[in-house]
């Protein structure tokens, strides 16, 4: 009777399942035993389920995930060891309009940086310009979450992004022109329905100077340097992968690694910290933990399709003749849903919305409905790695900041549906 059930709501009996289990075990546990609970109820065989775990764990783009996240981990130690992170957030106080622009202009500003968890890394600056004010963990762990990712639909640094250009075929420049308005769409329901629950600082403003803004860019140098040594780390592989067929289809976090290992060492000849200060940095409780939770929603992902989970739910779309721009929207959102990563949904979903698109028609409208949904997906996920992360670096519970998040969520799907609506209407 159970094993009847379609293939949706198998998986979200799933989630409910892991989100139980995460009250009593660690989370990781949780994820891994809801692998196990996937695989089997999918029909996979149990060594099948065990072997696909093993390699998804062992796998290349797993453990160099897992190593980016450590030197997330290990950078933010030293930034805050160094009490760097606090002079960046006095720093653009300086020039800020206010604390409360502060608090979400943090997790914006490393939204830039295309880091797996990166979340965590914005974390410390956020909780430093919250300072002594009383605002609860779950709204430091909405205003890290939700404005850490109003980016991601269009910068081209995102793996979500270059997989998605290369499947619509569309140029990178006419990708960012069609997806930015969806950052818009997030700035907006953010602005108005999280920023009025922050506390009213008592600011006493003076007006920027040209001096407040150098040392602010000096304060900021490492992450300018992370942006840099990204872009060109990434451009310098893909050139040398022309010449280097071994540096092709290379897992994209090969880049982060090296970037974030040479910004450390800046970080520490610019604070003059010792070896000391990077061997505490990189042994501290937290990394076993964020790693072990890296290894579980990867474990998790690699079960889903490997069971062909989502294809089930496809053709269930499929049976139910469903229309295609209602497939479009669905089926990333719910990809997205129960990854929690933007590769995921946009490798196992969007190649089958480019497949609905009629031969010489424009893809722009289904690919930023796609997308938009997949994103709204994404951010709601509760298997979401910088929401995890945020949660346990703010001692929140991960469920309790969808109270606050709920209302832009609404805002941005109906805007999504506005710009899919106008683009139709433009491009047909």
């Amino acid at each position: 009777m159970l094993f009847a059930l379609p293939a949706l709501i198998k998986i979200l009996l799933t989630f409910v399942v892991i989100l139980i289990l995460s009250r009593f075990v660690p989370l990781y546990a949780g994820l891994f035993a809801g692998s196990l609970i996937v695989g089997l109820w999918m029909g996979m065989e149990p060594l099948r389920v065990l072997l696909t775990i093993l390699q998804e764990v062992s796998s290349g783009a797993c453990l160099w995930l897992a190593l980016v996240v450590s030197l997330i981990i290990a950078l933010s130690e030293l930034l805050a060891k160094s009490g760097q992170l606090e002079r960046i957030v006095a720093t653009f106080q300086a020039i800020s309009p206010g604390s409360r622009f502060t608090l979400i202009a943090m997790p914006a500003l490393i939204g830039l940086l295309p880091m797996p968890g990166g979340a965590l890394f914005s974390a410390p600056m956020v909780a430093t310009a919250a300072g002594d004010a009383r605002i609860a963990p779950e709204l430091k762990v909405v205003v890290n979450y939700w404005f850490r990712h109003i980016w991601e639909p269009w910068w081209p640094l995102y793996p979500g992004v270059i997989l998605a250009v290369s499947l619509f075929g569309l140029p990178t420049w006419e990708w960012i022109l069609i997806q930015w308005p969806l950052t818009l769409g997030a700035i907006c329901g953010g602005v108005l329905f999280i920023l009025p629950h922050l506390p009213r600082f008592p600011d006493t403003k003076t007006k920027a100077s040209w001096p407040a803004v150098r040392r602010f860019l000096s304060e900021v140098r490492p992450i300018i340097m992370l942006v840099v040594l990204l872009f060109g780390i990434q451009g310098l592989v893909t050139a040398l992968g022309e010449f280097v067929p071994a540096l092709r289809n290379r897992p994209l976090h090969m880049s982060f690694a090296p970037a974030l290992a040479i910004t450390i060492g800046a970080v520490m000849l610019q604070n003059s910290l010792r070896f000391g200060d990077l061997r505490r940095a990189c042994f501290n409780r937290g990394v076993t933990s964020m790693m072990m939770i890296v290894f579980g929603i990867m474990a998790f992902k690699g079960c889903l399709i490997e069971s062909h989970a989502i294809s089930q739910v496809r053709s269930e779309l499929d049976a139910a003749h469903v229309a295609p721009w209602a497939v479009a929207a669905l089926l990333p959102f719910m990809a997205a849903l129960v990854t929690g990563i933007a590769v995921a949904f946009v490798g196992t979903a969007l190649p089958l919305v480019v497949s609905l698109i009629p031969e010489g028609h424009s893809p722009i409208a289904l690919a930023t409905l796609a997308y938009g949904c997949g994103f709204l997906g994404m951010m709601l996920s509760p298997i979401h790695l910088c929401l995890l992360v945020s949660s346990e670096y703010f001692c929140a519970q991960p469920l309790a900041g969808y109270r606050l998040m709920w209302k832009p969520a609404i805002l941005c799907l109906a805007w999504t549906f506005a710009v899919f609506a106008a683009y139709r209407l433009a491009f047909g």
